[in-house]
């Protein structure tokens, strides 16, 4: 009897000690998983093995603090933003469901608290490939929301939105929206869209991760840097 109540005790550890490392990505052991994921990344536990990323070719990490204007006024934000991206011959880093990202952003506030953003970027997509990845990201946030026709982005730009986080996810294509004028009715975005990426032949997608908060801050600030332009 107590052989049983051991394996039992052992097993229940097992799967308790399973789903906290699920809870605590580690880079270089596992890809970072981006389908259901909750913003509350452990930056610690996450660059905690340096082994994997010091004097290693196949990836290139990098941290930069950074300062951002709050709504136009004297107020700012400040943030550091971790880089890590994967050489030709290095592992993805993140992936959402079936799709792969090579390099891949991580903004915290100072403290390493707080996420606020994840972004995960990927060179010579086919266009296929983006047809799933957009069925499937719409499977978890929802139906794709309208751009703001004022503050049209320059680049094909898809946004949802559930709960307290926010997606979006920009390819390199120039916006067909943007680019064209449409003074009688408002024309099919989503047919437009899918219409530009399919002429392309490769295509460059940065997936973005973010909470509504953050999100209006960038939108707002004064001026952004390195990745965060293609926001």
């Amino acid at each position: 009897m107590k052989k049983v109540n051991f394996l039992f005790v052992a097993a229940l550890a097992l799967l308790l000690f399973g789903c906290s490392s699920n809870q605590k990505p580690q880079f270089g052991k596992a890809l970072l998983h981006l389908d259901n994921f909750g913003l509350n990344l452990d930056v610690e536990t996450f660059f905690g093995d340096e082994t994997l990323f010091r004097n290693n070719e196949k990836y290139s990490v990098k941290s930069e603090e950074e300062t951002i204007q709050i709504d136009g006024s004297d107020s700012t934000l400040r943030y550091v933003q971790y880089t890590v991206s994967s050489s030709p011959v290095g592992d993805t880093l993140a992936r959402f469901n079936d799709f792969y990202f090579g390099d891949l952003d991580v903004v915290m506030d100072f403290d390493d608290k707080e996420t606020f953003m994840v972004a995960a970027s990927q060179e010579n997509v086919r266009p296929g490939k983006l047809d799933t990845l957009i069925k499937e990201i719409s499977a978890e946030y929802g139906s794709v929301l309208p751009n703001d026709k004022n503050n049209e982005p320059r680049y094909i730009t898809y946004q949802w939105k559930k709960g307290n986080k926010l997606a979006k996810m920009v390819l390199n294509v120039e916006n067909p929206v943007s680019s064209s004028n449409y003074s009688e009715e408002t024309p099919n975005t989503n047919k437009l869209y899918v219409d530009a990426y399919h002429k392309v032949d490769n295509i460059s997608v940065t997936f973005f991760i973010t909470n509504p908060k953050f999100d209006h801050y960038l939108v707002k600030a004064r001026s952004t840097s390195g990745l965060l332009t293609r926001y």
